[in-house]
């Protein structure tokens, strides 16, 4: 099975302290056979977010650099397939999204996106933490893996 893991599940996997790490994690028991993808898009989400929450001093300093480094050594090593997919249709995906979607579901323009990409990758179920990018992925038909919500460890 493939997923695709929006920014919440990777900062939640890389950040130990993080309330919903234990769930990130748990991610691997419960479906052995996962294989998490990633894209150019989400190097884009999730490096800068590590970097973002350094400068608020959520990590420590130079935290984000190390897990960024870490993270594209995993890459580099095969652990998270890279999938492609064109940008042009990931737009054209969120914006039919949002069409259909909008005004029923709460939902910010990056999250349709991060539904949008795991629609055009072709991943079979998506992980998040971010309930409102769940409802929209659930009322766009997208298979939604079930995180439990754990306090840090």
């Amino acid at each position: 099975m493939t997923a695709y893991a929006d920014t919440s599940w990777w900062i939640a996997y890389k950040i130990t302290d993080d309330t919903n790490h234990g769930a990130a994690v748990e991610v691997f028991d419960r479906f052995p056979d996962i294989q998490i993808l990633w894209t150019s898009w989400q190097r884009v989400e999730i490096f800068n977010s590590l970097r973002q929450l350094e400068r608020g001093g959520v990590i420590i300093e130079g935290k984000s650099r190390t897990l960024i480094r870490l993270l594209e050594q995993e890459v580099r090593l095969g652990y998270w397939p890279h999938a492609e997919f064109d940008w042009r249709d990931a737009v054209r995906t969120a914006c039919e999204l949002s069409a259909e979607h909008g005004l029923s579901v709460p939902i910010r323009g990056m999250d349709l996106f991060h539904v949008a990409i795991a629609i055009e990758t072709g991943a079979d179920a998506l992980l998040t933490f971010d309930e409102e990018q769940k409802a929209l992925a659930e009322a766009a038909g997208v298979r939604v893996l079930p995180l439990g919500v754990r306090r840090g460890q």
